[in-house]
């Protein structure tokens, strides 16, 4: 089938998926019988297929048929970004179905390239039309709004979506401060009535800045969803105060999809377990809920080439406690991705990242970027609110000595204060940047 008799059909099998995800999201028995019997058959398909496994789990002395359910896949080794890369065509099977290419963003280095099939996009699909009701997103009739992620994505017209529900999708851009980019996102938030606001965090938390500052009017959207960027508990505030709606965080990545999602408890994180597979480990053994450790994840939809145990590179930790919602989808408590690169001080210690992003709370720094440079000083990049300037000397100095009291004297420190940090093509913002490197 071509053109629209397959769409049509596409449409209409993704519905009936969507239709069974939300049936059985209550009942931890179905999930867990559809998760194994998805493991079991991706597993016996690799090992016919996929040349890359098929030599890893004989390697590892690992048989199909020993690994039928989500604990025996700890028996098999981890897959990395660099072997996702450097061996691109070992994971593709002998037919090829038709598919999709996507790449990582690159965020933790150089990007990968993804195939995705058929299968797994309607299975993705479901699983968005399974959140996006829990939230109150029907599955037609809402118009969605989608910030742009940088200032050079060209502006993309009206169209109407089918895929994951009946929708009419608009676009607006919160980084282009031309006149007439800006009179066509007033006229457009002046039309719409309640939209459902999707988008990466950074250009959502972009949009809402523009609407404090009086550049766009102000609107209410029906429900916030973000995704792409870990949701700081200041952003969810500043999204929630500006738009006076609830907010709802998607945790997605390419090489599994939507992998969770928050409902209205806004508890934690609802994994999309009849999808995927999340692993939670330190040191490569599993961690007790509620410990932090690296994310794995396996993709049960995927075929055209197959992701088991890929190390992702984010941070998270599960949760064992039950949502007060109901829903019986494993859930994760905290999702501490990863935005940003660890430095190097001059003694030779490291730093993580995430304890240098915690030094630039200020309720005057509205976006800022930490940057070590080759020498290996280091810059700090910020936006201040509108109408800081008188308060600029004071803040710097704070701001200042909370570096040197963790990093020491011996490294060199600059402030530089700019109107606006441009994200990346991806749309992501990199919080803390490293191009030192003290072996070299």
């Amino acid at each position: 089938m071509n053109g629209l008799p397959d769409k049509i059909a596409l449409t209409i099998r993704t519905y009936w998926h969507a239709a069974r995800a939300i049936a059985r999201q209550f009942n931890a028995e179905k999930i867990a019988g559809i998760r194994n019997a998805k493991l079991q058959r991706l597993i016996d398909y690799c090992f016919d297929n996929i040349k890359y496994y098929r030599e890893t789990f004989s390697k590892a002395g690992i048989a199909p048929g020993q690994v039928r359910n989500a604990a025996d896949l700890a028996r098999l080794p981890f897959l990395t970004r660099d072997e996702l890369r450097s061996r691109f065509w070992d994971f593709l099977p002998r037919e090829l179905p038709a598919c999709r290419t996507s790449r990582t963003s690159g965020s933790t280095g150089v990007p990968v390239c993804l195939l995705s099939d058929r299968r797994s996009r309607i299975f993705n699909s479901a699983a968005v039309i399974r959140y996006r009701r829990a939230l109150g997103v029907g599955l037609c009739g809402k118009p969605i709004l989608t910030p742009l992620k940088n200032e050079d994505e060209p502006n993309k017209q009206p169209h109407w979506t089918f895929l994951q529900g009946i929708h009419k999708t608009y676009y607006i851009n919160p980084y282009n401060g031309l006149a007439d980019n800006i009179e066509y996102g007033t006229q457009l938030l002046q039309k719409l009535k309640k939209p459902v606001l999707i988008g990466i965090t950074p250009a959502i938390r972009a949009l809402a800045y523009k609407i404090r500052d009086g550049v766009f009017p102000p609107f209410q959207p029906s429900v916030i969803l973000t995704t792409g960027e870990v949701l700081e508990p200041e952003v969810r505030e500043l999204l929630e105060c500006t738009f006076k709606a609830m907010v709802a965080d998607i945790y997605a990545c390419n090489e599994a999809g939507d992998v969770a999602w928050q409902c209205r408890c806004a508890r934690g994180y609802h994994i999309n377990a009849d999808n995927v597979i999340v692993e939670i480990v330190r040191d490569d053994k599993p961690v007790e809920p509620g410990e932090i450790g690296q994310v794995v994840i396996t993709n049960l939809n995927r075929y055209a080439m197959p992701i088991i145990r890929y190390k992702n590179g984010d941070l998270a930790r599960l949760s064992a406690e039950p949502c007060p919602c109901g829903c019986s989808l494993p859930m994760i408590a905290e999702i501490v991705g990863r935005t940003g690169e660890d430095i190097s001080l001059p003694d030779g210690r490291t730093v993580p990242w995430n304890r240098l992003k915690g030094l630039m709370n200020h309720p005057q720094v509205r976006q800022f970027q930490l940057v070590q440079q080759a020498d290996g000083s280091l810059t700090i990049i910020y936006v201040p609110e509108n109408h800081a300037d008188r308060q600029v000397i004071e803040m710097e100095t704070l701001l200042r000595t909370r570096f040197e009291d963790l990093l020491g004297p011996a490294m060199p420190i600059q402030m530089e204060k700019v109107d606006q940090i441009a994200p990346a093509p991806s749309g992501k913002i990199k919080l803390v940047i490293s191009n030192y490197k003290p072996n070299q």
